[in-house]
């Protein structure tokens, strides 16, 4: 019986030491559990903070590209407003003036002024007019008076 014995001793060394090695195995396991998860959380972290980065660079484009070149523009478009009410600000004063003047009742300006707009296009009226649509002489009855001026010489800016 003794080789029964020794059968059995057999197997309990076997089997104990499978158990020790079991329990070896999961405690290593959990340190490599543990370690992964802590490389994971790493992982996410440094792909958060990639995506970070990827959205500041993005915004930075986008200012410099877009919010920086509309910035600049606007301002440009404020000036030229501001320089848009100024010069209607003096046409209303020179129209206003207007009808102190002795040639008022003829005056092709002031007459032009008054006028509808045409919305077919035709604004052939019988009256022949210079290159920014003046009347080259005054009306019958004006004696030459004062027109002269009005005419070519004027700058038209086409703005």
């Amino acid at each position: 019986m003794t080789g029964g014995m020794e059968l059995n001793e057999i197997l309990n060394i076997i089997l104990g030491t499978s158990l020790v090695g079991t329990l070896v195995t999961i405690v290593t396991l959990r340190s490599t559990v543990r370690k992964a998860k802590a490389e994971a959380s790493k992982s996410e972290a440094d792909a958060e903070t990639v995506r970070v980065d990827n959205a500041e660079h993005a915004t930075r484009i986008l200012v410099e590209n877009i919010v920086k070149p509309l910035k600049e523009e606007l301002s440009a478009t404020r000036k030229d407003l501001q320089s848009t009410k100024r010069e209607m600000a003096r046409l209303r004063k020179a129209i206003g003036g207007a009808s102190d003047c002795e040639y008022r009742d003829g005056c092709p300006v002031l007459h032009e002024l008054r006028e509808l707009p045409k919305t077919d296009g035709d604004d052939t009226d019988g009256v022949v007019r210079g290159r920014r649509g003046q009347r080259k002489k005054p009306p019958d009855g004006i004696g030459g008076g004062g027109y002269s001026e009005i005419g070519t010489d004027v700058e038209d800016t086409g703005s």
